[in-house]
């Protein structure tokens, strides 16, 4: 049996139906959400795909949650989604509202594999459904990062997104057929064009901050219309915090590098020096609009042993990974 489906049995639930070979639904607008109605002892979704979060016992979501009293929203991609979480109780959001000593409830807002477009416009379709919110927190900013190096015609005015590819490959215009006579059947296949370089990570880092903070500043504007408190946190990567995790972290990291290609794509953002430069532009740009910034990383390398497990894949968090985060977001942004 694999280290994977040892330590962290509860991620095959996920790859059955959350990841991309499994029950994506193509939504206009958001391009892509999760399954609706989905039962199992791992995750459940309401009518919509939100996950539950749960307290004591109670189950609320988006679409599903007592409108009398008012709610705090834990917005951002996967890691607030709860992959790798083993139920719904053991989510950010639902440790956020178990740890809260305020006792209200926290609603989980991640969109699997979301950018930061779409985690506005998650926001923004479905606004119409929540009760007084007091407070967003955004837990984001890895994805538009790791989406900055695909090539300029897939990043267009709003980032790129996972699987952009198959978007514009399924709308090209047909090309045209080669006659007889072409070039092509004269002097044999003609040369693909090379793809583009990559931008450097200068450049990758500044353009993911200004598009982060552009779609910032948008729901800045947003949470002052409702009244409610808006902060920003980054969120870290394994890489970032330590430079060797714990044994169950390195075995399952030795073995995702083995079956995927993430340290091959992203290696070099999880450079230490790549996060400051990220997190200093992103707390710059969120100090100048008057939203609190977090950087959560430093936070957390003080709190973690060297033998504490944090995570179950270099981003998502294991249920003490996501039980300690909910205590840092609260003790950060009260």
């Amino acid at each position: 049996m694999t280290a994977r489906m040892t330590l962290t049995p509860q991620m095959a639930e996920y790859e059955q139906k959350f990841t991309d070979g499994g029950e994506v639904r193509w939504l206009p607008y958001l391009m892509y959400f999760h399954p609706a109605n989905h039962r199992s002892p791992v995750v459940n979704t309401d009518s919509l795909g939100f996950r539950y979060s749960e307290s004591l016992g109670v189950e609320y979501s988006a679409a599903d949650c007592d409108k009398s009293g008012s709610v705090r929203l834990l917005a951002g991609s996967s890691t607030v989604f709860g992959i790798g979480a083993s139920s719904d109780s053991c989510t950010l959001s639902s440790r956020l509202s178990a740890n809260d000593p305020r006792g209200q409830r926290w609603l989980n807002f991640g969109g699997r594999s979301f950018n930061s477009t779409q985690e506005l416009m998650l926001f923004t379709l479905n606004r119409h459904l929540l009760p007084k919110v007091d407070e967003i927190v955004l837990f984001s900013g890895f994805n538009n990062l790791g989406l900055a190096r695909q090539p300029k015609e897939y990043r267009g005015e709003h980032g790129a997104f996972f699987n952009c590819h198959q978007f514009f490959n399924a709308f090209a215009p047909e090309q045209p057929t080669h006659s007889s006579w072409s070039l092509t059947n004269l002097f044999g296949k003609t040369q693909e064009p090379e793809p583009p370089a990559p931008p450097s990570m200068g450049e990758q880092i500044d353009y993911a901050a200004n598009l982060t903070l552009q779609q910032l500043d948008i729901w800045r504007a947003l949470a002052k219309d409702m009244g409610a408190k808006l902060t920003f946190i980054l969120q870290p990567l394994a890489g970032w915090i330590r430079a060797k995790g714990c044994s169950e972290e390195e075995q399952l990291f030795a073995e995702l590098d083995q079956a995927g290609n993430f340290t091959e794509m992203y290696g070099d953002i999880l450079q230490t020096r790549v996060r400051e430069a990220y997190a200093a532009q992103l707390r710059e740009g969120a100090h100048k609009m008057g939203v609190g910034f977090v950087d959560i990383t430093p936070l957390m390398t003080e709190a973690l042993g060297p033998n504490d497990w944090q995570f179950v894949d270099r981003i998502h968090f294991t249920d003490k990974g996501n039980d300690l985060v909910s205590k840092l977001i609260l003790d950060a942004t009260h």
